[in-house]
C-alpha cells in the first residue's frame, strides 16, 4: 500500500469476519520472501438424522424488513468495503452514491446538491480530509444531512478525537449487512 493510502484495516476487517465465523487466521511473513495468510474456519457436517441438527423455527416472527428509500453518500477510502457497503444498500432500495475521500465527497455533493442527500456513511481515517472533517463542511451547508461515521477503531477512541458535543451516529468495521441495513433503516425512518 502506498504511504497515505488507506488505513490499513484491511486485514483487521478479514479477521474480524472468520472470527465472526469461528475461524482463526494465522500471519507468517519473512522479509524478501512474502507473506503467508492460512485461514482455519470450522467444518459444517449436517446429518437429517441427528435431532440436535433441527432448528425450531418461530413461524409467528416476521422477518424484519430492511429496505428503504433516500440518498445515501458513502465515504470509504478502501475499495472492497465501499463496494460491498453501495452493493448492499443499493439491493435494499436505495439510491447510493459512493466516494473513494472526502474530498471527492465534497465534490459529489457540490455536483448533485446536498439537500439531495439524505445520509453520508464516512470512514473516519482516510488519507487528505478525514471523515469528521468532511462532514463538517457539507453539514455548515446542509445540516440537516442524517451522519453515520464508521472505523475500526472503537467508538471511545473516536469521542476522544472527535469529542461528544457533536450528535453523530458510530458503527464499527468489520460491520454485517444486517448491522449496516439497521443502522440505516432506523436514521431514515426518524
Amino acid at each position: 500500500k502506498e504511504v497515505g493510502k488507506g488505513a490499513g484495516l484491511g486485514l483487521s476487517t478479514v479477521s474480524g469476519i472468520i472470527q465472526q465465523s469461528g475461524g482463526n487466521i494465522l500471519v507468517s511473513s519473512e522479509v524478501g520472501k512474502g507473506t503467508q495468510f492460512v485461514i482455519l474456519l470450522k467444518r459444517y457436517e449436517r446429518s437429517l438424522n441427528d435431532p440436535k441438527e433441527v432448528k425450531n423455527i418461530k413461524t409467528d416472527e416476521k422477518p424484519q424488513d430492511l429496505t428503504g428509500h433516500g440518498t445515501i453518500l458513502i465515504v470509504e477510502d478502501e475499495d472492497p468495503v465501499r463496494l460491498f457497503s453501495t452493493r448492499a444498500l443499493k439491493n435494499k432500495g436505495y439510491n447510493v452514491l459512493d466516494a473513494f475521500s472526502g474530498e471527492n465527497a465534497l465534490e459529489i455533493i457540490e455536483q448533485t446538491g446536498g439537500d439531495k442527500i439524505d445520509l453520508i456513511i464516512s470512514d473516519v481515517v482516510m488519507p487528505g480530509i478525514s471523515g469528521p472533517e468532511m462532514v463538517e463542511k457539507v453539514l455548515a451547508k446542509h445540516p440537516n444531512i442524517k451522519v453515520v461515521f464508521v472505523s475500526g477503531y472503537g467508538e471511545d477512541v473516536f469521542y476522544q478525537q472527535y469529542g461528544m458535543e457533536r450528535e453523530f451516529n458510530f458503527l464499527s468495521k468489520p460491520y454485517s449487512l444486517n448491522q449496516l441495513a439497521e443502522k440505516v433503516k432506523e436514521l431514515l425512518s426518524r
